[in-house]
């Protein structure tokens, strides 16, 4: 009778193995792979714009669109003014009478003469007793080497760029709000859409107001070494479509200037492009573009923790 009964539970263990084996191998065989990560097809159709000047350098690529009469100041300080585009190429020349970032703190006809309308200085003692906010227009943005995809609607890399920001500030003695707020999808009214998120943030009252954004480009083109480490460079976006373009500019290149002097290599420029970014709403308001898709989440963290020494010793005009 024992024998019976072993070779019945033997015989029901090898039926139940046989059904989960099955079953195993059916689901290994329905279930999609995942695609491989693959770096980016250079040779695909170009999704940035390429400037350059009159005699063929490559000056600057952004995925950020390129108008005529928009306008750029370089990681060296030349100040170009775009004359032409065609597709995703286009053309600038130096702009005339163009002034150093130098020049212009050192005089009082400079920029700090546009900041007549902007927030009344606080007084440098640190970050002390300034508050700051920030949010994410386009908050689907991740970096594809480090997430292997370009976009995660509401819930991109970029949150976690924006959080490494929030830290910085307050470790250098300014209070911080990061907003989490959606504007998905990634479309031309997603700055509609955060536009609700600014007019929000802008109750707490804050001494300025960052959009952080990740460019789309080659990743030669933000790759920088800072300290010793690689980093994916900062470039500042201005809205020249609006009256506090000059204020907003003002701030621009005080933090610039502040950047090259502590983190040299940190900066790549200014980009003044057709548009308002909502900076309309506020004299301080800035856009930075935080690395490019091609940068690794690491790099983008890193460099706006330099971004925020920067931000941190330059006061509020």
């Amino acid at each position: 009778m024992d024998t019976i009964n072993k070779k019945r539970i033997a015989l029901f263990f090898s039926i139940l193995l046989a059904v989960m084996a099955g079953a195993y191998i059916i689901n290994v065989i329905s279930t999609p792979k995942a695609p491989p990560f693959k770096p980016v097809d250079e040779t695909a159709p170009a999704t940035y714009v390429t400037v350059r000047d009159s005699e063929g350098n490559v000056i600057l690529e952004t995925g950020i669109p390129v108008h005529e009469k928009d306008e750029y100041i370089s990681d060296t300080n030349i100040h170009y003014i775009i004359i032409s585009v065609s597709g995703n190429q286009a053309v600038a020349r130096v702009k005339k009478n163009q002034v150093s970032l130098n020049q212009e703190q050192d005089s009082p006809s400079g920029f700090l003469a546009h900041s007549s309308a902007a927030i009344p200085a606080q007084g440098f003692l640190g970050g002390r007793g300034r508050h700051m906010v920030i949010y994410h227009t386009h908050s689907d943005e991740c970096y594809l080497y480090t997430s292997q995809v370009l976009s995660r609607p509401g819930n991109g890399d970029i949150y976690k760029v924006g959080e490494a920001f929030r830290d910085a500030l307050e470790m250098g003695g300014i209070s911080t709000t990061h907003s989490y707020n959606k504007h998905d999808p990634h479309n031309i009214n997603a700055y509609s859409r955060s536009r609700r998120t600014v007019f929000q943030l802008l109750k707490e009252r804050p001494d300025a107001v960052f959009d952080v954004h990740r460019d789309s480009a080659p990743r030669d083109a933000y790759l920088s070494i800072v300290n010793g480490v690689e980093i994916g460079r900062v470039m500042i976006v201005i809205g020249r479509s609006n009256p506090n373009m000059q204020t907003n500019l003002a701030y621009a290149k005080r933090i610039k200037a502040k950047a090259d002097e502590l983190h040299p290599g940190l900066m790549r420029g200014i980009f003044m492009g057709m548009g308002d970014y909502n900076q309309d709403l506020y004299p301080t308001a800035l856009l930075f573009e935080v690395g490019t898709e091609n940068s690794t989440q690491d790099e983008a963290e890193k460099s706006i923790r330099c971004l925020a020494d920067a931000i941190i010793r330059v006061p509020i005009k």
